[in-house]
C-alpha cells in the first residue's frame, strides 16, 4: 500500500524510469528473454514519438498522446499488422504505468488489422524441399536442414520453440514431442507420424546424438540461434529452387493443411499453442472446410513420404 501512495505522489516519472521498472516487473513475473527483447526493441518507436512530442513525464500520456501515436505510425508504416506490433507493445507498459497510479485509465485498442493470405508454400514448393539429399555426401548443416523442414512441415512449431528442443524431449515410441513453450512458459506435446518417427531416428542415429543434446544444433553441436536458423533454411530453399524462405511459412502451411483436410479449430488450438482460439479461427476464416479428426491424416510428411522407404542409418 505504501509503494502504491508514493508512486501515486510522484508522478513525474520519466519515460527512462517507467521502462526500468516495467523491466524490473518482467524478470520478477519470469518474463522470457525473447519477450523482453521484444518489449525493448518494439518500444523504440514510442520513445523516439515522446521526444519528437518534448513529452518529458509519463503523467503527460493521455488518450490523446496515444491517438497520435497511432497516426505517427500510419505515416511511417503500410502494414497494420506491424502497427499493431508496435501498440500492443505500449498497451503493456501503460497498463503497468496505470496500474502504477503514474497515468490515469483510459481505453487502449489496438487498430483495425488488414487480413491477408498467409504465404505458404506450394505442393511443389513442399516436394522439393523434403527431396532426400545424398545422405552419404551431404554436409551435416544439409542434412539437419532436411530434417528440419520436415519436422516443421508436420508440427507448426515456432522457432522458438524447435530451437529449444533436446534430443530427451524426442519420445519416438509414442510418437510425441516435449514442447517447453517459451512464450507462456507451458508445456505441450508435437505429434508425429510414423514417417517423421523414421525420419528422426535415421537422423539421431546417423550422428550419434546424445540425451542432452539439441535436436537441431549448430555445427558445433551448439544451440541454434533463431538467426543462423533463418539464414540456414533460407539458403537451403533456395539452393532447391523455392523462393519463400520465412520459417514462419512452414507454421502457416502446417495450419492452412490441417484446416483444409478437415482439422479441428481446437485441436489446432492446441497443437499451434495458442492461448486462445482467436488466432487459430483467422486459419479457419482463410482455409477452413467441414471439420474432422485424425492427426495422421493432416501430416504433409506422411503425404509426401509415405511411399518413400528410408534408410536408419547413413553408411
Amino acid at each position: 500500500m505504501r509503494n502504491v501512495m508514493k508512486r501515486a505522489q510522484n508522478k513525474n516519472v520519466t519515460y527512462g524510469v517507467l521502462f526500468d521498472e516495467f523491466e524490473k516487473r518482467c524478470k520478477v513475473k519470469n518474463v522470457s528473454d525473447y519477450t523482453l527483447k521484444f518489449y525493448f526493441n518494439s518500444l523504440k518507436p514510442f520513445e523516439a514519438f515522446l521526444d519528437e512530442c518534448n513529452i518529458e513525464t509519463i503523467r503527460q500520456i493521455s488518450k490523446d498522446v496515444y491517438d497520435e501515436y497511432i497516426l505517427y505510425l500510419r505515416e511511417k508504416y503500410d502494414n497494420t499488422v506491424t502497427i499493431n506490433t508496435y501498440l500492443r507493445a505500449v498497451k503493456t507498459l501503460l497498463r503497468y504505468a496505470m496500474e502504477c497510479k503514474y497515468i490515469d485509465e483510459f481505453d487502449i485498442k489496438v487498430i483495425k488489422a488488414d487480413e491477408y493470405i498467409k504465404e505458404t508454400y506450394s505442393d511443389d514448393d513442399i516436394k522439393k524441399l523434403i527431396k532426400k539429399p545424398d545422405l552419404k555426401t551431404c554436409s551435416f548443416t544439409e542434412y539437419r536442414n532436411w530434417v528440419l523442414v520436415q519436422y516443421l512441415l508436420e508440427t507448426g512449431n515456432r522457432v522458438s520453440t524447435f530451437i529449444r528442443i533436446k534430443v530427451r524431449d524426442v519420445d519416438l515410441i509414442n510418437g510425441l514431442v516435449l514442447i517447453n513453450t517459451p512464450k507462456n512458459h507451458k508445456q505441450m506435446y508435437s505429434p508425429i507420424s510414423k514417417t517423421m518417427i523414421n525420419v528422426l531416428k535415421m537422423y539421431l542415429d546417423a550422428f550419434d546424438f546424445e540425451d542432452d543434446d539439441w535436436l537441431f544444433p549448430n555445427n558445433e553441436r551448439r544451440q541454434l540461434t533463431r538467426g543462423l536458423a533463418a539464414k540456414s533454411i533460407a539458403r537451403y530453399n533456395k539452393q532447391r529452387g523455392v523462393q519463400i524462405t520465412s520459417l514462419h511459412s512452414f507454421r502457416h502451411t502446417f495450419a492452412k493443411n490441417y484446416v483444409m483436410n478437415g482439422g479441428s479449430a481446437f485441436k489446432l488450438q492446441r497443437l499451434l499453442g495458442h492461448s486462445t482460439l482467436k488466432v487459430t479461427q483467422m486459419y479457419v476464416n482463410l482455409f477452413g472446410t467441414d471439420l474432422r479428426e485424425d492427426f495422421d491424416k493432416y501430416s504433409l510428411i506422411e503425404k509426401y513420404c509415405s511411399s518413400q522407404r528410408i534408410k536408419r542409418k547413413i553408411v
